[in-house]
């Protein structure tokens, strides 16, 4: 189940929030993130924290969505290694599992 909706994204994106004709792109660019930052992470985010992730993990996906938003194909602002945007990189630098 994911974590946001696309009204948790509309303000971040500054999107008017009585428009719902971008809820479906929405909602696929949020699966999408939610499953590149579990991947990034490699933790089940879902099963450490049924009650919902933290904010900073929360702050990254919106983040992620953003940037697929705005951005169709990789190039400037991706971390080279991991295909993230550097920013979303170091605020999940503290929730990776590198050992996994």
């Amino acid at each position: 189940m994911s974590q946001l909706t696309p009204a948790d994204l509309k303000p971040h994106l500054m999107l008017a929030s009585d428009y719902a004709g971008d809820d479906v792109r929405l909602q696929n660019l949020i699966d999408a993130a939610e499953a590149r930052v579990k991947r990034y992470v490699r933790r089940d985010l879902d099963a450490e924290y049924p009650q919902g992730w933290p904010q900073d993990i929360l702050h990254a996906v919106k983040v992620v969505v953003a940037f697929l938003d705005q951005n169709r194909e990789p190039g400037e602002g991706y971390h080279a290694k991991h295909g993230l945007p550097e920013m979303v990189a170091d605020l999940l630098a503290d929730a990776r599992n590198l050992a996994g």
